[in-house]
C-alpha cells in the first residue's frame, strides 16, 4: 500500500513538473490577440476577435464556467453567438463537448499556427447608449490542459471614439476609440474589468501621504448622475484610511472602484482583486438622493474587503487553476460572511453610514433570520455548500428554503466573534487583530494565498484561546436552536426590539428599491407573515405564519383587505384594527384567475425591528463601528 501511494506520488509530481515545463514554455510565447468592440452602443452587442497562437492537432478550448466571486458555474455560454474559427481565411471545424457545454473540440491542420476565433455576444445588462460594463470572462475562449496563469492575452476595446474608460490594467496606447492595454495572463484578465461611458469622471480617494494610488470611477447614463458630492467624496477617502486602519496592509499595485450608474443595467457588484465592479442598485438616483445612497453606500466597501479577503487571502478551494474546474463553496461563511462584517463596520467607521445605519440595517437582518424557518431543518453550511443552487433564485419560500443566508447569518456569526473576543480578553483584543494578523501579510503583495478552516481557528487561538473549533462547527452544522444566532448582539449591549413603526433604513428598503430582496416591497413578515410586491403579489409568506396557516401562498395577489381595496395602508390599517377589536382579517385575493377570500388570525400589531441599548452592560458595538487611528499607507 505504501508502495502503490508512493509510485502515484511520484508519477503526480512527474506529471505537475510536465505541467509546470509547458505552462513557462507557453507562457513565453506569443500573447494571444484579443479585440473586443462596441460599434453601435445602442444595439448593445459586443463583437469578439482573438488571434490564437497554435500547434497542428488538437486542440480543446474551453469558455469560462466558474468565475471567482460567482461560487457557481455560471459563464453565460448561452448567451455567445456567431463562433467562428479560420486559418488563413479557410473553416476550421469546431465541435461543442456532448457533456461539458462550455467546452469546444477542435482539429489544427498541419501548417497553422495561429487561429481567428470570432463571436458575438449581446451584453444587454451592462451596456447602454451612453456606457458599457465590459467583463472579460464574457468574451474570450482559452485553451485548456494549462493554468490560466500560463495563457498571456494582450487585450483591446474598441468604443466610441468620446467615450472615457477605467479599469485596473495598464494602458499601452490610445487611438480615438482603440484602446490597447499591456499584455497580462488570462487570470489577471478575467479580474479586471474595464467601464466606459460617454458621462465619466475619475476622482482620486487617495489618502494624503500615501504613494498607492486609489479612484473612484463613475459611468453613469447622464451627466448629473456622476454629481457626486465632496460629503461622499470624503466618505469613500476614509473607507481607504479605514481599511489600511484595520488590515496594516494593502494587496494591490493600485486600486479602482468601478462604479457604473444606470437604471438600464443590472445591479451588484463583484470583486477584483485590484478592482470592483459595482453596478449601483440606486441606478442614477445613488449619489443624489439620501435614502438610495444609504441602501447603496455598504456596496464599494464589500468588494473592496475582498481584495483581503477572497482575492489575497482565499479559501484553499475556491482556488482552482482554471476557470473550469469545479469550485467548492463550503467556506463561504468566511469568504463572504466575514466580508459582509468587515465591509459594514467599515462602511461605518468610515462615515459612509451612521452607527444608527448600521443598527438599523443589522436589526432588519436579524429579524429576517430569526423569521427564517428553514433554519429548523438547514444547517447554515449547506446553504454554503449548496450555494451555486441558491443564488438567483425565487423569493417564493424562500423563508423555509433558506437562500444565499451566510451573507447576513455570517455576519452575526462574525459579530459573536469579535464580542467574544473581547469578552473574553476584558476588551484588550478584538477581531481587528485578527483582521491584521490573517490579511496583513505579504503588504503590496497580491499573488493569492490560500486557508482553510484550521488556519482560521489557529489564527483566532493566536488572538485570544478559546475552543473556536467547536464555536465555529456548532453554529455552521447546527439547526434552530442550537445556533447562538443573537448572542453576539446581546453581548455587545444591544438587544432586538419590535415597536409599530419602521426604521428608517426598512422604509427606505420599502420606497426606493432593491435593499435586502430581489425587489422592493412591503414587509408584513414579522407580522402577519407576508411579504408583498408592490404590484400586490405576494412574493413570499411566513412558513406556519399567520397568513401561511390561513392558506395564503406565495403569487396570490391581493385585492382587498376587511373589504377595502389593496394598498399598504389598507394592509396595516387593518393589522393596527385587529390589534385593538382582536378581531381576525378578511383578505381577498386573485389566485389562476379565481377570487378568494382567506381569514387570517393575527391580533399581535404591527411589528417593525430596532436595536436599543441594554443598560449596565459595556458597548462593545460603539467600540466595534467607531473610526480607528489611520495607519500606514
Amino acid at each position: 500500500m505504501k508502495r502503490w501511494s508512493l509510485l502515484v506520488g511520484a508519477a503526480a509530481l512527474a506529471a505537475s513538473a510536465h505541467v509546470a515545463a509547458k505552462a513557462d514554455a507557453h507562457a513565453s510565447a506569443a500573447p494571444v490577440e484579443l479585440t473586443v468592440a462596441l460599434p453601435d452602443p445602442a444595439q448593445k452587442i459586443l463583437y469578439v476577435h482573438e488571434v490564437m497562437p497554435v500547434e497542428p492537432g488538437e486542440l480543446t478550448l474551453y469558455y469560462p464556467k466558474y468565475i471567482p466571486g460567482d461560487h457557481s458555474p455560471d459563464g453565460p455560454i448561452g448567451t455567445m453567438m456567431g463562433l467562428q474559427v479560420t486559418a488563413g481565411g479557410k473553416r476550421i471545424a469546431w465541435r461543442r463537448d456532448a457533456v461539458d457545454m462550455f467546452t469546444f473540440h477542435l482539429a489544427i491542420p498541419a501548417g497553422v499556427d495561429r487561429i481567428d476565433i470570432r463571436f458575438e455576444f449581446p451584453e444587454a445588462d451592462r451596456v447602454t447608449p451612453n456606457l458599457m460594463d465590459l467583463t472579460w470572462d464574457h468574451v474570450a475562449l482559452y485553451k485548456a490542459g494549462l493554468p490560466t496563469r500560463a495563457q498571456m492575452f494582450r487585450p483591446a476595446v474598441v468604443i466610441p471614439a468620446d467615450w472615457n474608460y477605467a479599469s485596473a490594467l495598464d494602458t499601452d496606447r490610445r487611438d480615438g476609440g482603440h484602446i490597447s492595454f499591456k499584455p497580462v495572463p488570462f487570470n489577471t484578465l478575467v479580474d479586471s474589468p474595464v467601464i466606459a461611458g460617454r458621462y465619466f469622471r475619475q476622482v482620486d480617494v487617495t489618502p494624503a501621504g500615501s504613494p498607492v494610488r486609489r479612484t473612484l470611477d463613475l459611468v453613469g447614463d447622464d451627466a448629473a448622475t456622476i454629481g457626486i458630492s465632496p460629503a461622499q467624496v470624503a466618505g469613500y477617502r476614509n473607507l481607504v484610511v479605514q481599511a489600511q486602519a484595520l488590515f496594516r496592509s494593502h494587496h494591490y499595485t493600485g486600486y479602482h472602484f468601478l462604479l457604473t450608474l444606470s437604471d438600464h443595467t443590472s445591479t451588484g457588484g463583484l470583486e477584483h482583486h485590484q478592482s470592483s465592479d459595482d453596478r449601483a442598485r440606486g441606478g442614477t438616483k445613488m449619489f443624489a438622493d439620501p435614502e438610495h445612497f444609504m441602501l447603496d453606500a455598504s456596496l464599494l466597501p464589500h468588494e473592496y474587503t475582498h481584495s483581503w479577503n477572497g482575492k489575497f487571502m482565499r479559501p484553499a478551494r475556491l482556488w482552482q487553476p482554471d476557470f473550469e474546474q469545479p469550485e467548492h463553496t463550503g467556506m463561504l461563511w468566511a469568504y463572504e460572511g466575514l466580508t459582509v462584517y468587515l465591509g459594514d463596520m467599515l462602511t461605518a467607521r468610515s462615515g459612509l453610514w451612521s452607527a444608527q445605519d448600521w443598527r438599523d440595517a443589522v436589526a432588519y437582518r436579524v429579524a429576517a433570520l430569526t423569521h427564517r424557518t428553514g433554519r429548523a431543518w438547514r444547517p447554515l453550511s449547506d446553504t454554503t455548500t449548496a450555494a451555486q443552487l441558491l443564488y438567483d433564485g425565487p423569493m417564493a419560500w424562500s423563508n423555509w428554503r433558506r437562500t444565499t443566508d451566510f451573507y447576513r447569518e455570517g455576519q452575526l456569526l462574525w459579530l459573536a466573534v469579535d464580542t467574544q473576543i473581547r469578552a473574553l480578553s476584558h476588551d484588550r483584543r478584538s477581531l481587528d487583530d485578527f483582521a491584521r494578523r490573517f490579511f496583513g501579510v505579504d503588504d503590496g503583495s497580491y499573488v493569492t494565498r490560500t486557508y482553510t478552516t484550521a488556519d482560521v481557528v489557529a489564527a483566532l487561538n493566536a488572538v485570544q484561546p478559546y475552543d473556536w473549533n467547536a464555536f465555529l462547527h456548532g453554529w455552521l452544522n447546527g439547526v434552530g436552536d442550537e445556533v447562538p444566532l443573537l448572542s453576539g448582539l446581546e453581548r455587545s449591549g444591544w438587544r432586538l426590539v419590535y415597536t409599530d413603526r419602521p426604521s428608517h433604513y426598512q422604509d427606505a428598503v420599502e420606497h426606493v428599491g432593491n435593499g435586502e430582496f430581489s425587489a422592493s416591497g412591503v414587509d408584513e413578515m414579522f407580522s402577519v407573515g407576508l411579504f408583498i410586491r408592490h404590484d400586490g403579489r405576494i412574493g413570499d409568506v411566513l412558513w406556519n405564519g399567520p397568513a401561511f396557516k390561513a392558506g395564503l401562498a406565495p403569487g396570490m395577489k391581493l385585492l382587498a383587505v376587511d373589504g377595502r381595496k389593496y394598498s399598504a395602508d389598507t394592509l396595516r390599517q387593518a393589522i393596527v384594527q385587529a390589534h385593538q377589536d382582536k378581531q381576525p382579517l378578511q383578505v381577498s385575493v386573485q389566485v389562476d384567475g379565481l377570487a378568494r377570500t382567506y381569514t387570517v388570525r393575527y391580533d399581535g400589531g404591527l411589528k417593525y425591528p430596532h436595536l436599543v441599548r441594554v443598560a449596565g452592560t459595556p458597548d462593545y458595538l460603539g467600540e466595534i463601528l467607531a473610526p480607528k487611528s489611520a495607519a500606514g499607507h
